[in-house]
């Protein structure tokens, strides 16, 4: 008798049965992902083409659209469990790429108590969602999205802008004021310490925006506005004078440390991309497995690497968004280049088995789950055979 091979789990699916064949999900997606068959009239989504960015699931106003990341139930089961949790009236919802610290929510928005929310771009956000978010007590919501040339999934950003300003207008006449929601922009950008930079001259190398420009007598000054945030040229800075704001150096080291200590052996601590996994509201950790999310697999640096490894890691694995789907303009395929160079160098040392840099698709969530079966395995064989000798 043969066995039925299930069909791989993908994050994003068009129920035929409820979809009205209305096409708005068509003609909002930003990556040409949907189309519309010329005979049959079915709405058809290329699910290589999709880069998971949820503008089609709020948008569909049959609800014929089905994603298994941050969906409208997990979404207010989280607010349901975060309300009591925080003590908090307030709710701040950020886009990944453009979310600070605390204390940057408290420059922008004047909060220092609030329930934090962090999706991989505002644009999914059903406006029913907000509105439930209100009739659970929620007094106030701050919206916290990229620069709108900033935003990585092209339209998310601008189409938020559009959504508060018609949903702020319903709620003014529904008597909850002028801007029961808020919304700001903000963009992550590196920093620059002179003082430290040698105008070595390889940010400006491998700047995929053309950010950095070298001074004359010397030194380096970026442009704000051309910079995306991703930070490689922080990763390649051989002088330490670059740092980029939420993933400072220190901050990150900081975070090794702590996870590190949590951990049971074998102890495998994973850097991924923010854009390249999404991970559930309520994530569970193995004992022995804790992340650490970029904003790029281009923020990996070696020193970090070696930090890790020193710490008691005792194998370290790069999750990186494969080069077709890096919303930085490739970065993540410049960032496997040192990461297998210094691999190489490792291995000099007998750690080279112990790193693994890895391609994994948002879209297809089992490749991470996979690469992290298969790394866990390795880890687990090399210290065992440790343990013999």
């Amino acid at each position: 008798m043969s066995q039925q091979v299930a069909e791989p789990q993908v994050a994003v699916n068009i129920n035929e049965d409820y979809c009205s064949r209305c096409s708005i999900c068509r003609s909002l997606c930003p990556f040409e992902a949907i189309t519309k068959d010329a005979e049959s009239g079915k709405v058809v989504l290329d699910i290589e083409k999709c880069q998971v960015c949820g503008i089609c699931y709020s948008a569909c106003p049959a609800k014929a659209i089905d994603t298994i990341y941050y969906d409208y139930g997990s979404l207010l089961k989280y607010l349901k469990t975060a309300k009591p949790k925080y003590d908090s009236d307030t709710l701040v919802i950020m886009c990944k790429g453009s979310a600070p610290d605390s204390a940057g929510v408290e420059r922008l928005f004047g909060v220092s108590k609030f329930i934090p929310l962090s999706v991989p771009c505002v644009g999914r956000l059903p406006e029913e969602l907000l509105l439930q978010a209100i009739a659970m007590g929620i007094k106030k919501i701050y919206l916290l999205a990229c620069d709108e040339n900033y935003c990585r999934f092209d339209r998310g950003s601008s189409l938020t802008g559009r959504r508060i300003l018609a949903l702020n207008r319903l709620l003014e006449q529904l008597g909850y004021g002028r801007e029961a929601v808020t919304l700001k922009r903000n963009s992550l950008k590196v920093k620059v310490d002179k003082d430290l930079c040698i105008a070595c001259g390889n940010c400006v190398f491998y700047c995929p925006y053309h950010a950095p420009k070298l001074e004359s007598p010397g030194g380096i000054s970026f442009d704000l506005d051309a910079c995306r945030g991703c930070g490689l040229c922080v990763a390649i800075c051989p002088a330490i004078a670059l740092d980029l704001d939420n993933w400072e150096r220190e901050r990150i080291s900081t975070l090794i440390s702590q996870l590190l200590s949590e951990m049971r052996a074998p102890k495998i601590l994973v850097f991924r991309c923010q854009w390249a996994v999404f991970p559930p509201l309520d994530e569970e950790s193995s004992p022995n497995i804790r992340a650490i999310d970029l904003p790029c697999a281009g923020r990996v640096d070696a020193f970090h690497l070696l930090e890790a490894f020193q710490k008691g890691a005792d194998g370290v694995l790069i999750a990186a968004c494969p080069e077709e789907d890096c919303r930085q303009e490739g970065v993540s395929a410049k960032a496997q280049h040192w990461v297998e160079a210094l691999k190489q160098r490792l291995g000099q040392i007998g750690f080279g088995d112990r790193l693994h840099f890895c391609f994994v698709a948002r879209r297809h969530p089992e490749q991470m789950d996979k690469e992290l079966r298969q790394f866990g395995q390795k880890i687990e064989a090399i210290v065992s055979e440790r343990g013999r000798k």
